[in-house]
């Protein structure tokens, strides 16, 4: 078994995430191998894990002949009952020219055109409109979350939960997160909930993010390890050697 793992152009893993990895997979037994272009992975073996940001895993997983399904899966249908809060999908363009703002807009398909944020005035649209190629977008309706936290799943049960953001003295609410969890009928085999407190207490859903490349926000090396195993598995219909 084996895991690569992305560096930088010195040779040193490029963020924390690729060294937590690094310290998960190396409990387990794996054979570790660092890479900076996964381009020059000559590796044809599809159960070797590939562990770096979105578009090197995608693109080791399009090179290895995988389809994957190119929906992101922010806000599933299953879901929507734990936004509260409309969501909807437009086109940058055509928010600027409705100038419809003080609203959050994250890319819907190229998520790495710009980072997700609130959209206040005409200067937040700056270098980012192309009306020959329109930008696809989620928006969403603002909500004051006093706290969030990600909730890693795996294999449908809950392997940690992380607060990244907001007051500490927060509490989530688990039946919550147990019952989105139960609701989530296509969900994959390792992803994020995260949810948010509002003001009033109430434990809602912000976002769900697929388990390929997301980052560690200090769970444990070991359950690092699983989280990504259990995806890249499923994404190269592989065996997943940290199921247990």
């Amino acid at each position: 078994m084996k895991a690569y793992i992305q560096t930088d152009k010195n040779g040193e893993f490029y963020n924390v995430n690729a060294f937590i990895a690094y310290e998960g997979f190396k409990h387990f037994g794996f054979e570790i191998e660092k890479y900076f272009d996964v381009k020059s992975i000559k590796d044809e073996n599809p159960e070797n894990i590939i562990v770096g940001g979105i578009g090197n895993v995608r693109k080791r997983i399009e090179l290895l002949g995988f389809k994957r399904n190119q929906q992101e899966i922010d806000y599933p249908n299953e879901l929507e009952k734990y936004l509260n809060r409309k969501i909807w999908k437009s086109t940058l363009e055509q928010i600027l020219r409705q100038k419809h703002f003080n609203i959050f807009i994250k890319p819907d398909i190229d998520t790495k055109k710009f980072a997700g944020k609130v959209f206040k005035n005409e200067l937040d649209f700056i270098g980012l409109i192309d009306e020959e190629n329109p930008t696809k977008v989620l928006c969403s309706e603002i909500v004051n979350f006093k706290t969030e936290f990600r909730c890693f799943i795996r294999y449908k049960e809950i392997l940690d939960i992380r607060r990244y953001k907001g007051d500490w003295d927060k509490s989530i609410n688990l039946e919550t997160v147990k019952n989105a969890i139960s609701d989530f009928e296509t969900q994959p085999n390792s992803y994020a909930l995260d949810f948010g407190i509002t003001d009033d207490n109430k434990t809602v859903l912000v976002e769900v993010n697929d388990g390929h490349s997301l980052g560690s926000y200090g769970i444990s090396s070991q359950n690092y390890a699983k989280f990504l195993s259990a995806r890249w598995s499923e994404l190269t219909n592989t065996n997943d050697y940290l199921n247990f």
